[in-house]
């Protein structure tokens, strides 16, 4: 039987999951920054109505999709061994 040792995949999956949480955190902010905006009638006319309209759709679909990915990549680490065989290329992962 081949030795085992630390699965390199899982552990760069798990350095992911706090980087792809941030990038949803400033995506998040930046919607909410420019609503906020708009809401204080930064810019008021028929286009910013329709602006506003298409930002809360692609806020609430940027969410969706940043929840998917969050939750694709935690079942992806969770269903990784924590050690692999030497030769696999877990073993060796580089990212």
């Amino acid at each position: 039987m081949s030795e085992e040792v630390d699965n390199q995949y899982k552990l760069a999956l798990y350095d992911e999951l706090p980087v792809l949480r941030g990038h949803a955190s400033i995506c998040g902010f930046a919607f909410y920054q420019v609503q906020d905006a708009l809401e204080a009638e930064a810019w008021t006319s028929s286009t910013a109505d329709a602006f506003s309209t298409a930002l809360g759709e692609h806020h609430r679909t940027a969410g969706d999709a940043g929840g998917s990915a969050g939750t694709a990549l935690e079942n992806r680490y969770d269903s990784e061994p924590d050690k692999v065989p030497a030769d696999d290329a877990r073993a060796h992962w580089a990212g």
